[in-house]
């Protein structure tokens, strides 16, 4: 009996890990935050909802049927929700009130993620997740950190699952046999994603400043004309302290990437790069 007991156990157990926990949620269709739209409000929680899968073995369903949700986002003036809260989750309800007219600058790049923040927050108050005295933890209360830190996601993986090694991330190959080691899914943290991607501008730039240099020198010495000469080497001058100015820029923000990159290295499905992320 006690056998049959431990492997009923072990049974259970296992099937909650082989497959992703299922999350459907419902968005009030005319619902928005407050300076932004129904539509780019719904963008953004589904942007959020999508981060949290990329980082742990859940899976997030948006509904069209209310009936068919796990969980209900609302959206109610200030008025009408207790303490002017950006955001509170009632779990014996299954719904998240949001706040749709305090004004926190969603359109400005200071609170572009804010939206993202407090859907995250809630939902995870939905899934029986507390929260944390950490200031850098979307989980903290009152402050808003805008992206996940490390412990935020070593919980998340450890309360939701860690994505399984089920394949070979190169051939394709299914079985035991053909695991690599590699979660079927790797995450790339948005801060690295959104500095890679400044980062990659920055160097675009840089080549546009330099293809603009060698084409002023080239004009200015095909010039026989004096006058003209000086008047051209005046602009290559002046394009050379663009460079100079860029370069501290781009420098700058190369190594903002590989801070970011340096400090995910170890986390479960981060997976190390040296070229910025796409």
């Amino acid at each position: 009996m006690y056998k049959v007991l431990l492997s009923l156990v072990f049974c259970l157990v296992f099937a909650c890990n082989v497959h992703a926990q299922k999350v459907k949620y419902w968005l009030e269709p005319s619902g928005h935050m407050a300076e932004i739209s129904s539509q780019e409000t719904h963008r953004r929680i589904d942007e959020a909802l999508t981060e949290i899968e990329e980082i742990c073995d859940i899976e997030f369903i948006r509904v069209y049927e209310f009936r068919k949700a796990r969980v209900r986002y609302f959206f109610r003036p200030q008025n009408q929700i207790p303490y002017g809260a950006l955001g509170l989750a009632y779990k014996s309800k299954r719904y998240i009130l949001l706040n749709s007219t305090r004004k926190i600058g969603l359109t400005r790049e200071s609170g572009d993620r804010y939206v993202q923040t407090v859907a995250q927050h809630e939902m995870l108050h939905m899934l029986r997740w507390k929260h944390s005295s950490d200031e850098s933890s979307v989980m903290h209360p009152y402050t808003l950190p805008k992206f996940f830190n490390r412990t935020d996601v070593y919980w998340l993986q450890k309360k939701f699952g860690k994505h399984r090694d089920r394949v070979n991330n190169q051939t394709g190959a299914k079985g035991r046999k053909n695991r690599d080691g590699i979660p079927d899914q790797v995450f790339t943290p948005p801060t690295l994603a959104k500095w890679g991607k400044r980062h990659r501008e920055d160097v675009i730039e840089g080549q546009i400043l330099h293809e603009e240099r060698d084409r002023l020198i080239a004009e200015r010495d095909s010039l026989t004309d004096p006058v003209a000469r000086t008047i051209k080497q005046a602009e290559v001058l002046e394009n050379l302290d663009k460079i100079l100015a860029h370069n501290i820029k781009q420098v700058a923000s190369g190594a903002r990437w590989h801070m970011i990159n340096l400090y995910w290295i170890g986390t479960y499905g981060y997976y190390f790069d040296y070229y910025p992320a796409e």
